[in-house]
């Protein structure tokens, strides 16, 4: 039997993109996720933690291969839904690579009055997102994925602004004891001027 590569991440996340891992079958996990503000607004502010932005999800595997999740961020006010599924793993001495797909759907909430105007459609408060992670476990300590992305947005407020957006992810994890390890990852945006290139650090 091939021999699989398992634990290129000890989470679901990378530090706030998707790994290549999913919950095991029949496991519900709970994920509490905050972000805070710039570190610049100063001791008033408690260099940003006073801008908490907070995000509540659960993921539930379906299969080893499947699993589904649910979420809700509250700086858009948002609702998500997402599936991941891994396509094929990494062996030893074979296949270099754990590929796996992930799909979200995203629904931004609206007031009632909102509701009431002529021109407000559901779909417009509907967008999407499609990724591949293609991840490779180098050695017992370094795992590096890829991560094509695209977004799409039903509505943009912008004039001249696009739907599609394309962006690629770059991330790894170095483990730095038998229980720390750091990991990163980089979102270049292909074709989006509205939005920064994002850095993200995990220890």
């Amino acid at each position: 039997d091939p021999i699989y590569i398992s634990y290129l991440f000890k989470g679901t996340k990378v530090v706030n993109g998707q790994s290549v891992e999913l919950p095991a079958k029949g496991v519900l996990q709970f994920n509490i996720q905050h972000r805070f503000g710039t570190l610049n607004s100063g001791l008033y502010n408690l260099y940003g933690l006073d801008f908490s932005q907070v995000r509540l999800s659960l993921d539930y595997g379906i299969k080893d291969w499947l699993m589904v999740g649910v979420g809700r961020s509250s700086s858009l006010k948002t609702i998500d839904g997402n599936s991941k599924v891994r396509i094929t793993r990494q062996i030893k001495d074979g296949f270099p690579f754990t590929i796996a797909a992930n799909s979200s759907v995203y629904l931004k909430q609206w007031k009632y009055t909102e509701s009431q105007k002529e021109n407000f459609l559901l779909a417009n408060k509907l967008s999407y997102v499609n990724q591949f992670l293609i991840a490779r476990k180098i050695n017992r300590n370094l795992t590096i994925q890829l991560t094509p992305t695209m977004v799409h947005y039903n509505l943009v407020e912008i004039k001249d602004e696009v739907n599609d957006k394309y962006a690629i992810g770059l991330g790894g994890r170095q483990k730095l004891t038998k229980r720390i390890s750091l990991n990163a990852e980089y979102f270049y945006q292909l074709n989006d001027k509205q939005n920064n290139n994002v850095l993200s650090l995990g220890f």
